[in-house]
């Protein structure tokens, strides 16, 4: 990690890691011979990896799966669901899919790709010879066959991109991401259709699953009358100009295309594009799981917001699940609610409940989507909905150190790792917002369960320590890059050839 990394955690108080993200557990040791050592659900800990030079297959055991000998014709890590090998979500402080990564220890499924990416590990496709569930990339082998929870495509980890053994063409991956001959997940969560073992392994929040599988399907997000179709996660555009989509530079849709978050951007680790999360409260469309998370509820102040004086808040809604979808309130629009610049109208109306939006209330976000706002810029500590209310631009983060609390402005232009974060943004360069941390508490601890530094437990920087003094934020990491919104001095220091726009790497609002 990188001092200023480091350094950077003592302006935040009292880190506490997210959920998901505690101590990992240790390795189960290397095997002896061609595979590795199993390992141990109990304490956590992980099948060993094959050491021999032709690189055995890790066992898979009641622990996560260990990966093949270092060699390019090592063996298949195995797909270890339900008894603490989970590839998917963070099962003791690692990384989750389609993160970036520098080594497989770092990743949940214990595979980092050739792109730096955490990857699905390999397992065998559809239809191909198994001889338990753990060697199927569905977690499904029956009459030593490996089941397949798509009939229409390729799930995480099935071959993509050739031919079956019966000479026909392989199916279309479900994540409709095929690297390396490989189904991949291109997004931080997964497309609908494509494999899950939970509904947060999803874009939708949702994961249907049939009799006792262990993995099943990402669903449809619910649905709520607003004018969008796609969460954030989702793949959201071509390099074309398909259906009648305005496309701009670089691939990227006008006015975010079908994005509830008005935000569609390559996704840093993959540079897929897929909606990126909005800065601060959700918009009407976006993923809730209460009414506090949705721009305009009563947890926002009226002041500025105004939607109280209407009679109405935002609530979150859906199709009766644990995952609904933002509403509008009544009357006009409250903060963090999409407006229309005077310059651009993105097919938004000009009716913010703070005042005149192409006066002084409709201001770009982080992302470069305009927000209604406040006439008055915020200083640190102020209330607000997104990242547009405050003064210069600095996040609009949860003031609580475990992420809860209300949003309010950082005293920063970016938060440091181990802080509270909304979207990748809101991040230092370099520094990814997952868990709702940035990187998160200083990335996942190495393979023997101890933490990183700057991490929980560590007795924290000297007095010294800190950003530069005018609050900006110091060059990406060597090797890294700025993901799309965050600070940026030069285009060169953004990831995936996004420009450098006003001192954040995005494109412009056209």
């Amino acid at each position: 990690m990188k001092l200023w990394r480091i350094l950077a955690v003592a302006l935040v108080a009292a880190c506490v890691p997210a959920a998901g993200f505690a101590g990992c557990g240790s390795n189960g040791g290397n095997g002896g011979g061609d595979d590795g050592g199993q390992g141990d659900a109990t304490t956590d800990t992980k099948g060993g990896d094959g050491n021999s030079s032709s690189g055995g297959d890790g066992a898979t055991g009641d622990g996560k799966a260990g990966d093949g000998g270092g060699s390019s014709s090592g063996g298949d890590g195995g797909v270890a669901i339900g008894d603490g090998g989970n590839p998917f979500s963070g099962d003791g402080g690692c990384f989750t899919l389609g993160s970036g990564c520098t080594s497989s220890g770092e990743c949940c499924s214990n595979t980092c790709n050739a792109a730096g990416v955490c990857a699905f590990p390999k397992c065998h496709s559809d239809g191909t010879a198994c001889t338990g569930n753990s060697d199927c990339c569905s977690a499904s082998c029956v009459g030593n066959v490996c089941q397949a929870l798509s009939p229409t495509c390729g799930s995480l980890g099935n071959a993509c991109g050739g031919t079956t053994a019966d000479g026909g063409p392989d199916k279309p991956c479900c994540s409709n991401y095929c690297l390396s001959g490989v189904c991949q997940q291109p997004s931080f969560c997964g497309q609908t259709g494509d494999s899950c073992a939970t509904g947060t392994d999803c874009c939708s929040g949702v994961c249907t699953k049939s009799g006792t599988n262990a993995l099943g399907l990402c669903g449809a997000p619910a649905t709520g009358g607003a004018n969008c179709q796609l969460t954030d996660g989702m793949l959201c555009a071509g390099t074309t100009n398909d259906g009648g989509i305005v496309v701009l530079d670089g691939g990227i849709p006008q006015c975010g295309g079908a994005c509830c978050s008005r935000a569609c951007a390559p996704w840093g680790p993959t540079g897929v594009l897929v909606c990126q999360p909005a800065s601060g409260c959700h918009l009407v469309g976006d993923l809730c799981t209460n009414d506090s998370q949705c721009c305009g509820s009563a947890a926002f102040p009226a002041d500025g917001g105004g939607a109280q004086s209407q009679g109405g808040f935002a609530t979150c809604s859906g199709t009766g699940g644990a995952v609904g979808v933002c509403q509008n309130p009544t009357g006009c629009k409250p903060n963090g609610a999409v407006c229309r610049l005077a310059t651009s109208s993105c097919n938004s109306s000009c009716d913010c409940c703070s005042g005149n939006c192409h006066a002084d209330t409709c201001k770009q976000d982080n992302l470069g989507v305009p927000r209604c706002s406040v006439a008055q810029c915020l200083d640190a500590g102020g209330a607000c909905a997104t990242s547009a209310d405050c003064c210069n631009g600095n996040p609009c983060v949860p003031s609580a150190p475990d992420g809860g609390g209300p949003l309010t402005c950082f005293p920063l232009q970016c938060v440091p790792s181990c802080g509270a974060c909304s979207n990748s943004a809101d991040c230092c360069p370099g520094e990814a917002c997952l868990g709702g941390r940035c990187d998160p508490c200083g990335g996942p601890p190495p393979g023997d369960g101890g933490t990183t530094e700057g991490g929980p437990g560590d007795a924290g920087p000297g007095p010294d320590a800190g950003l530069p003094a005018d609050g900006g934020a110091p060059p990406p990491p060597d090797g890294g890059c700025a993901s799309y919104g965050q600070l940026c001095t030069i285009s060169a220091e953004c990831c995936n050839g996004v420009p450098c726009t006003n001192g954040r790497c995005q494109y412009p609002i056209q």
